[in-house]
């Protein structure tokens, strides 16, 4: 019995680097993918006149692709680690993650510019 109990302590002890490693993973994938749509964004609205008061067509378009990759990027880091998340994460759907991503500050703010993307 005292080895069973032994071996259980061990296993769990075996286990728990594995976790915070993977965790840890992927905390740093969620700041590179934040760090790249950070400079998406920025690249993109560098190219912007500031005195426009909207996006073209062709602007909602590249918007939205920068948009839409930030929200897979996000999930497919979820995806990959759910083991890892806590409860609340662990189920998070990609819905979930485009529901987020369109509430977020930036897309309120965008709203009166009329930017609508369709994430999918």
């Amino acid at each position: 019995m005292k080895k069973t109990c032994l071996a259980l302590f061990i296993l769990g002890i075996s286990q728990q680097p594995v976790w915070a490693a993977s965790a840890e993973q992927y905390v740093h994938a969620v700041e590179k993918i934040n760090e790249n749509y950070q400079q998406d964004t920025r690249n993109f609205f560098n190219t912007l006149d500031p005195m426009q008061r909207g996006f073209t067509a062709e602007q909602q378009v590249v918007f939205c692709k920068i948009l839409s990759k930030y929200a897979d990027d996000l999930y497919q880091a979820a995806d990959s680690n759910r083991a890892y998340l806590d409860k609340q994460y662990a189920n998070i759907s990609k819905k979930d993650v485009i529901v987020q991503v369109l509430s977020s500050k930036e897309m309120q703010m965008l709203k009166r510019y009329n930017v609508q993307c369709n994430l999918n």
